[in-house]
């Protein structure tokens, strides 16, 4: 993808978030109300991100109040972890996702045994 396409979409996504939050790109959070299974997922899909040079916020908080576990900017994508709720509890939170974006829902398990 050229850069300019890339920033244009980084940039559409910034006008999506809560500005009043902490928004660090490429940093990633860890929250201790979630499993370590769950955490540890977030982390590798995080850094497989980053790695692949991809722009990413974790724990990204939307203007409406939704939270993505990753917000992928360079592509408008959010990435939930799931490991103790199900599928279909977490697509009940999709109307707190701004529609712009395209979602993906990966289970912790499935993360965790592509590294190990």
């Amino acid at each position: 993808m050229a850069k300019k396409d890339e920033q244009k979409k980084i940039n559409e996504c910034y006008k999506l978030l809560n500005g009043s939050f902490n928004i660090k790109t490429n940093v990633i959070k860890v929250s201790v109300q979630n499993t370590v299974e769950h955490e540890m997922a977030k982390f590798l899909k995080a850094f497989e991100l980053i790695k692949d040079g991809k722009t990413i916020i974790t724990e990204a908080i939307f203007k409406n109040g939704g939270r993505a576990d990753i917000l992928n900017l360079s592509d408008m994508q959010v990435f939930e972890i799931l490991h103790s709720e199900t599928r279909e509890e977490a697509l009940r939170k999709e109307e707190y996702y701004p529609s712009a974006l395209d979602i993906f829902y990966i289970t912790s398990e499935e993360i965790l045994n592509e590294w190990i």
